[in-house]
């Protein structure tokens, strides 16, 4: 999931006679929620029209997901609120939610993309098992090819200086 969230931000106010802010009214509160609700609709319609929901929540959200483009990652089911839940799992990956009302504020949810429980296909995990073997294979090969390098080289470390990488054949100028 990818997420949006706009908080309500009650107006700041100047310290009272005990040295702290006084708490907002009910009334800067209301007012607070309907623009983050205004907000988190005009993003909605921006999302529609096709802008792109990972840009605007970094440019938007206020929640701490924002500099990753509002990415949370995975959720098995139940994790969730059922509010939630209920909502975001019959989506199709890039569809959005509307505006849903949460405890933080106002939220837009994005499916990133859905994962079936279970052992994936060989078709899915085939490239990763194929990268995983060739690094096995690379690293040894690629380790005697650089002290290969290292024996016909004329390297002179510094005293001083650990030479980590030396061979027991390495030239010595």
């Amino acid at each position: 999931l990818s997420e949006i969230l706009i908080a309500p931000k009650p107006p700041a106010k100047p310290a009272g006679l005990n040295g702290k802010p006084e708490p907002p009214t009910e009334a800067e509160n209301a007012a607070a929620l309907s623009e983050a609700q205004a907000k988190a609709k005009d993003l909605l319609d921006q999302i529609h029209q096709g802008a792109n929901f990972a840009d605007l929540a970094k440019k938007n959200s206020d929640g701490p997901s924002a500099k990753e483009g509002g990415d949370l990652s995975y959720f098995n089911r139940g994790a969730l609120a059922k509010e939630l839940e209920d909502k975001v799992y019959g989506l199709k990956p890039g569809e959005v939610t509307d505006v849903i009302r949460t405890k933080q504020g106002y939220v837009i949810l994005q499916v990133t993309e859905h994962q079936q429980a279970g052992i994936p296909a060989l078709k899915e995990v085939e490239p990763r098992i194929a990268d995983a073997l060739y690094m096995q294979k690379l690293q040894p090969a690629l380790r005697g090819y650089l002290t290969t390098l290292r024996e016909q080289a004329y390297i002179d470390v510094k005293p001083g200086y650990v030479d980590s990488g030396a061979s027991a054949k390495q030239t010595k100028p």
